[in-house]
């Protein structure tokens, strides 16, 4: 039996409200009761509004209540930021403004559903005033005219509350922009901040006076923190390396009988995302445990364990997972590889915790701070290091075991990016960052490197899994492939479904690794599923929904369109077009016509998913409309001038031109414009209206030659008949110049000291006029010169 959503059960229980509102006719009072009395008898005999009636308010009285009440906490958490924002006489640290960051968070998702509720009575008030009608009509009941009040009344309330959840969106908008630009000026602040040298004594000697006082007054509970912490490290270490010990026995027993590698990989990908996901509630479960074990009734001290807490999952998945830098299929996890980046994700949330708690004096962080940054940075040069040799020297197999099929994502990056020299940049510039005293900037950028890795490995793990599994549900040889096939799914149709899967998971997958990178509260599964909600409920911008699923489904619909749009093409051009007298100009036009229609019809669709009805268009119509009369007519006369462009074709691509002293060759036609290129190879991009107001010299129209003119002057002294001989001497030993019609002289000596001398050669349609114009010119210079004339060129 189909169920029907929520949403679309509530929408018909409104739209049978709205039925019984117009329906329902009320008992009328008696006629007995006097005129003067009327009013005051209905109101004494009328029964009250009931919440759910057609002349109640469809419950908003009760909504309204509680979304003025979170409304008012909202506001004074707003409130109460600012002015801590504003008092604050130092710069904040990064965690504070986390903090404050996250209520602004709850306080936006509050008025984001608080807008959508009033949306939605919104819309059912103006229906029924839609219904009602705005004015009363002559003799109309009392009972109609009592629910148009109400219905106005209720709406004047939702317009209200609307505008104050619209100002407090407004606020938090300014709110959270002010906290990222303070977030900004940390990180910058940290960035250039310098401590005292490693290098120095006084470094070392305060680094001793920091460790001794934090020593002497650690508390029993943060004693069982860091206890609690070292024993779940443990723990879930030996419980990842028993684990992977005992799966690596039974798959090597069953390697023997399995023949086919996808199988083989499956297990093994699939078998270390399982056991990531163990280790991450195993680690949970142990800390819960201690928590209740080790502390009071009251549990651990959320600020001293915040972000140590959140840490410790991804400890644990990281241990389960595991790090394989190894291309071969029979390549072993690198259990210190996962202990480090681990233990480094381990750290990071402690310091944040210590500095949260203000636990550790500056010098004391900055020297953890230090040490976290190298070490991050020798976890990851060393890797790359070893493998660049052992490609360099082992010469390992890669087609061990099924060749390409083998190489897995991690692989194919270590191999072809260039990972050694990132991460001997990344050290060297830790090292001199650290002894320089730069170790705040050397933090940071470790932290980010330490969030970048372990959200690349786990999407990277996922989606090497999926891949896998893919290759093995989805592949022929299977025996779920046989399966396939006897339901009459080919093999090429398997592969598009395995391919397709990929990409959409791929998809989904770069959502998770936004999500991990944009936590700001350390690395955690929490921040990341939180960002994944962020992302995947989408937001409301200017009363239109936006969300990933409405983006898929419209890419779904372009790339539909976009496909269809060129089947059309090619059956118009290969099937119907050949069969037909038409030309290329109509042909053009045919296609040009069909594509835009099809994109607005696209468009209209494309609008009505987003909810934008044609009546919330009618303005935008409007609109255009003035535009059309005003500035948009100039739009309109280039669309029409290049429809009749490609429907007559005085000028086509390959044409040269000359329109508004602008001379060049045609490459392309388009509906509202045309490209043309100039001598310099620059485009000239001309508006289509201008072929139709302006003159237009084609150059390549028709099948008469192109007459070049070149015009000089020379002394007045020179021969008349030694110009000519000259002038026909050099047109003759062009090859590009026409013998007919012949080159033709024309002399002027009435220009004073100089003759003015023109020289007219004709070419073949297509020869470009520039370079002919350029040979004849060198001639001529070189045949003057030699004849030691001086030849003077026009500027």
């Amino acid at each position: 039996m189909n169920r029907s959503p929520l949403p679309l059960v509530i929408a018909r229980l409104w739209a049978l409200c709205g039925l019984i509102l117009v329906l329902v006719v009320p008992a009328q009072a008696a006629s007995s009761i006097g005129a003067a009395d009327a009013d005051k008898a209905v109101a004494n005999t009328a029964s009250p509004l009931v919440i759910g009636t057609p002349e109640g308010d469809f419950g908003w009285n009760n909504v309204a209540s509680a979304l003025r009440l979170q409304l008012e906490q909202d506001q004074a958490t707003l409130r109460s930021i600012g002015e801590e924002l504003s008092r604050a006489k130092t710069p904040l640290s990064g965690n504070a403004l986390d903090a404050y960051s996250a209520q602004v968070k709850v306080v936006r998702q509050h008025v984001t559903d608080g807008l959508a509720q009033i949306q939605f009575y919104e819309g059912s008030i103006t229906s029924l005033l839609q219904v009602l009608g705005t004015k009363a009509e002559d003799g109309e009941d009392a009972t109609i005219t009592r629910q148009r009040g109400a219905a106005r009344k209720t709406s004047l309330g939702i317009a209200s509350l609307q505008v104050r959840m619209r100002v407090c969106d407004l606020q938090t908008r300014q709110l959270e922009g002010q906290l990222d630009g303070l977030r900004r000026r940390v990180q910058q602040g940290a960035l250039v901040r310098h401590v005292e040298t490693p290098l120095s004594l006084g470094f070392w000697q305060t680094i001793g006076a920091e460790g001794y006082a934090a020593f002497k007054g650690l508390t029993r509970d943060e004693l069982n923190i860091v206890l609690g912490a070292l024993g779940v490290i443990g723990l879930v270490s030996v419980f990842a390396e028993a684990v992977r010990w005992l799966t690596g026995k039974m798959l090597n027993t069953t390697l023997a009988r399995m023949r086919w590698v996808a199988a083989i990989r499956t297990q093994r990908a699939v078998g270390s995302v399982v056991l990531g996901i163990l280790c991450a509630f195993l680690a949970e479960l142990l800390w819960q445990g201690w928590g209740f074990i080790a502390f009071s009734e009251d549990g651990m001290p959320l600020l001293s364990g915040q972000y140590l807490t959140r840490s410790l999952p991804v400890f644990g998945f990281v241990m389960g997972a595991g790090v394989s830098l190894k291309r071969s299929l029979r390549g072993k996890i690198c259990p210190l590889c996962s202990l480090l980046l681990g233990t480094g994700v381990l750290f990071c949330g402690a310091l944040r915790t210590a500095e949260l708690n203000k636990s550790l004096g500056p010098g004391l962080d900055a020297i953890l701070g230090g040490v976290l940054a190298l070490s991050s940075a020798i976890f990851l040069y060393v890797p790359c290091r070893v493998e660049k040799n052992r490609q360099q020297h082992a010469g390992e197999d890669i087609s061990e075991l099924g060749g390409g099929m083998a190489q897995d994502i991690g692989a194919m990056l270590i191999q072809y990016l260039p990972l050694h020299g990132v991460s001997a940049l990344l050290l060297l510039v830790t090292g001199l960052a650290v002894l320089s005293g730069y170790i705040p900037f050397a933090f940071l950028l470790n932290d980010w490197v330490l969030t970048l890795l372990y959200a690349a490995g786990i999407v990277m793990l996922l989606m090497q899994a999926w891949r896998d599994c893919a290759q093995f549900v989805f592949s022929a040889q299977s025996h779920l492939g046989r399966i396939w096939n006897e339901l009459g799914l080919s093999a090429r149709r398997l592969a598009q479904v395995e391919v397709i899967s990929t990409a959409l998971v791929g998809l989904g997958l770069v959502m998770v690794f936004v999500a991990l990178l944009q936590g700001r509260n350390g690395a955690s599964f929490g921040g990341a599923w939180d960002g994944l909600q962020q992302i995947f409920a989408g937001d409301i911008f200017f009363g239109i929904s936006f969300s990933p699923r409405m983006l898929v489904n419209a890419a779904l619909l372009i790339i539909g369109v976009f496909y269809g749009i060129k089947f059309l093409q090619q059956w118009l051009n290969n099937r119907l077009f050949p069969v037909t007298s038409l030309d290329n100009g109509a042909r053009t036009s045919i296609l040009s016509i069909m594509t835009y229609t099809l994109w607005i019809v696209a468009g209209l669709k494309l609008l009505s998913m987003m909810g934008i009805s044609v009546q919330n268009l009618t303005w935008v119509v409007s609109a255009l409309s003035v535009g059309v009369g005003f500035g948009l007519q100039s739009i309109v006369k280039d669309f029409i001038s290049g429809l009749i462009l490609l429907a007559e074709r005085p000028a086509q691509a390959g044409d040269k031109i000359s329109i508004s002293g602008t001379t060049g060759v045609i490459q392309r036609v388009n509906v509202r414009a045309t490209d043309i290129r100039l001598s310099d190879g620059t485009t000239v991009i001309m508006p289509n209206s201008q072929f139709i107001t302006s003159n237009v010299q084609n150059w390549s129209a028709g099948q008469n030659p192109v007459k070049v003119k070149l015009v000089v002057a020379v002394p007045s002294n020179v021969s008349l008949d030694k110009i000519q001989e000259i002038f026909m001497q050099v047109a003759n030993e062009q090859p590009n110049i026409l013998r007919d019609p012949a080159p033709q002289t024309l002399l002027d000596p009435s220009a004073g000291e100089t003759i003015g001398a023109t020289l007219s050669v004709y070419i073949a349609r297509g020869t470009s006029s520039d370079a002919v114009t350029t040979a004849v010119m060198g001639a001529l210079m070189n045949r003057f010169n030699s004849e030691g004339i001086s030849l003077i060129l026009p500027s």
